[in-house]
């Protein structure tokens, strides 16, 4: 009797495993991993046998690119493997034989072969590609509009992006940029969880956390929740820190600073940062280039101010710097500098540091500010679809599925795991992640900046050391419309 009864168990536990797998199955035996929920696409959609084919930039000096689309089996490193995973995910439903990175130089250098290579494709109809990606600053050009599809012709795509389905977040394509780059109801870019390279190139601050124990700072993760972390209350902590460690009595990059940063990279940022877009839309929803002159006078005086001190030490960073040590990133390695605005990318260079660093926003410009504003550095991918793609409706179920499944499964796995215990050393810099991420912004004027001209401002008046904003906008004004009127002519 107790037999029959063991027996029976076993038959009941056994049940279950067996529906789930006959529910799960494909005609051939092989296992099906279903779509994400909310998903556009139908559960039959298939694409049997065939390849998703995506041109990238090849990894180079400036970075590694080629991750964020495909990684091979077996790999140990966390963001990796769920890469690997969503990929396998993708070609089982949708029956694809492969995922291929085709990868060639993009980096600037390389910027105009890169296009070339898409524009002759193109050009020819060959239907080479079903997907473009590459860097932001020199894809965002008017003149390349013609050969990238609008988003919201692309199947699938426009669904995600016209639905108001509040019990699925869609927001695995970043909103802001969504609505900025909306032009007479042509999307033409993508930026989105598929492409980690906009976190790898996030600006945060950094901290030095031993330093800020010796001179017994505030708590600055407690000023970030209380929505006090100010340019003011940083520039604060970071004056009278001057050390002159060479005993030279002149500030040199010997020595150790309360703050240091580059030019052009994080000053540029301040845009966001302290929420001065250059463009942004009229009445009428059109966009022009309209500057809050008072509000940019002032923060460049006070950033002038600060930067005439000893506590400040700034370095003019070029691309023949690419090969060699970045002398800031030195400094904070050594324990030298207090406060230091770069890359997220570039926690992974200080967990060799023996002191503890800290990673927070960057700060806001006063307390009333809503919130904490970040934006990335030019190197990030964005993703186009082109003109002459193979099978319209192949890209867009795949890309969206992808998308959706980045969000679900490889951002919590860049965020949550590879974040909080590989670049961070504490939960409270895991927890200013979200608050990071919470903040990300993306301008018309800042994402054309090659083609506008608007977007240096911060980087070349406080390269000259001059606060006279109001003079260099009005002798620049005209040169910016006319600019932004020539890109809006892509787009008519």
């Amino acid at each position: 009797m107790k037999k029959a009864i063991a027996i029976l168990l076993c038959i009941l536990m056994l049940i279950p495993m067996f529906c789930a797998c006959t529910n799960n199955k494909k005609g051939d035996g092989e296992a099906v991993s279903p779509l994400p929920e909310g998903s556009h696409v139908s559960e039959d959609k298939k694409f049997e046998g065939e390849t998703f084919t995506i041109l990238c930039r090849e990894d180079n000096a400036y970075g590694e690119y080629v991750y964020e689309i495909v990684a091979d089996e077996g790999e140990t490193e966390i963001v990796n493997q769920a890469i690997y995973e969503r990929n396998r995910n993708v070609m089982d439903v949708f029956g694809l034989s492969d995922i291929v990175a085709r990868d060639i130089p993009g980096d600037w250098g390389n910027k105009d072969d890169f296009i070339n290579s898409f524009k002759n494709s193109i050009d020819a109809g060959l239907g080479d590609f079903d997907l473009i990606m590459s860097q932001q600053a020199y894809m965002a050009v008017g003149e390349l509009a013609q050969y990238f599809y609008n988003y919201y012709d692309v199947p699938y795509v426009s669904e995600t992006l016209n639905c108001n389905d509040e019990t699925h977040d869609h927001t695995y394509y970043y909103p802001d940029l969504v609505e900025e780059m909306t032009i007479n109801g042509q999307l033409k870019y993508m930026v989105g969880d598929y492409c980690l390279t906009y976190w790898d190139h996030t600006f945060v601050m950094y901290f030095n956390k031993e330093l800020a124990e010796n001179y017994q700072l505030e708590n600055i993760y407690d000023l970030v929740r209380e929505g006090k972390w100010t340019i003011d209350k940083c520039l604060e902590m970071s004056r009278n820190k001057w050390t002159d460690l060479n005993n030279d009595n002149w500030p040199g990059i010997e020595d150790a600073f309360g703050y240091i940063t580059d030019i052009p990279n994080t000053t540029d940022a301040m845009i966001a940062q302290f929420q001065v877009p250059p463009t942004h839309r009229d009445e009428n929803g059109d966009i022009v280039v309209e500057y809050d002159v008072g509000k940019v006078t002032n923060i460049l005086e006070k950033m002038l101010d600060f930067q005439k001190t000893d506590d400040y030490y700034k370095v003019h960073t070029t691309s023949d710097m690419v090969d060699a040590e970045n002398p800031l990133d030195k400094m904070f390695i050594e324990g030298r500098a207090l406060f230091y605005p770069a890359i997220l990318q570039n926690a992974q260079i200080f967990r060799s540091m023996e002191t503890d660093f800290g990673i927070v926003p960057y700060p806001k410009w006063n307390e009333t500010q809503d919130k904490y504003y970040t934006s990335a550095n030019v190197g990030f991918s964005v993703a186009c679809v082109p003109a002459d793609v193979p099978n319209l409706e192949k890209t867009g179920a795949v890309f969206d599925t992808l998308s959706a499944i980045s969000k679900e499964k490889v951002i919590p796995a860049y965020y949550e795991e590879a974040l909080a215990y590989k670049y961070t050393r504490d939960e409270d810099s895991a927890e200013m992640l979200d608050i990071i991420r919470d903040g990300f912004d993306l301008n018309f004027g800042v994402f054309y900046a090659q083609s506008i001209g608007c977007a240096s401002i911060f980087s070349h008046l406080m390269a000259n050391d001059n606060p006279n904003f109001a003079s260099y906008y009005a002798a620049n004004y005209k040169g910016y419309e006319r600019k932004l009127s020539q890109l809006l002519e892509y787009y008519e």
